[in-house]
């Protein structure tokens, strides 16, 4: 029998030591300060994520979740608190452990799917704000006066600058999408770059 994958990680200040995550035949175990082992089996796992989530200072975050059925939702990340806002980048350990959970899982829900980007609820408030930006600057293009105005191409100018918006708006909606893979086809855009992928 092979050994199972671990991954070690602190989350913040708040937690006193590591936490250990360790991918079993059965189970998701988890192991904190205390000694005491928490045990999530993959056939309670209704649904998996993985989600590229950057916040200051670590742009390089990468979020794997779960969602047991009858309890909160679990975040692992590839980021581990060392001190005063300073956090150290896990990313060789934990695209491994990720690959194996994923394994796990999809051995248990053979027809289950790893969902890829962003929750339906936050990419609708993302569409929102991207639709509101993009006709800000619409109508900033139509309604304030520019020296381009006085050329008699301008209203063709500016049709032509909105227009060439409505791709680049298009495609950032594309990239945030959320959308469910096979767990075999996960594109590597969903793990950290240059980390050992197992």
């Amino acid at each position: 029998m092979t050994e199972p994958v671990t991954y070690f990680r602190r989350g913040s200040a708040i937690s006193r030591s590591e936490r250990e995550w360790r991918v079993e035949a059965d189970a998701l175990v988890t192991r904190g300060s205390s000694g005491r082992e928490k045990r999530y089996r993959w056939a309670d796992i209704v649904s998996v994520r993985l989600l590229h989530d950057p916040v200051r200072a670590r742009d390089w975050r990468y979020i794997f979740e779960l969602q047991p059925k009858h309890a909160r939702k679990i975040v692992i990340d590839n980021a581990h608190y060392i001190g005063a806002r300073d956090f150290e980048e896990r990313s060789e350990t934990y695209t491994p452990f990720v690959r194996a959970a994923i394994a796990r899982w999809a051995d248990t829900h053979p027809h289950g799917r790893v969902l890829i980007g962003e929750t339906p609820k936050r990419y609708f408030f993302l569409l929102i704000g991207a639709l509101i930006f993009l006709c800000l600057v619409a109508y900033f293009l139509v309604a304030v006066r520019t020296p381009l105005d006085a050329t008699p191409y301008a209203n063709l100018v500016k049709f032509g600058v909105i227009l060439l918006m409505l791709p680049i708006f298009w495609r950032s909606v594309l990239k945030i999408v959320p959308r469910g893979v096979a767990p075999d086809q996960i594109p590597d855009r969903a793990f950290p770059p240059n980390s050992n992928s197992g």
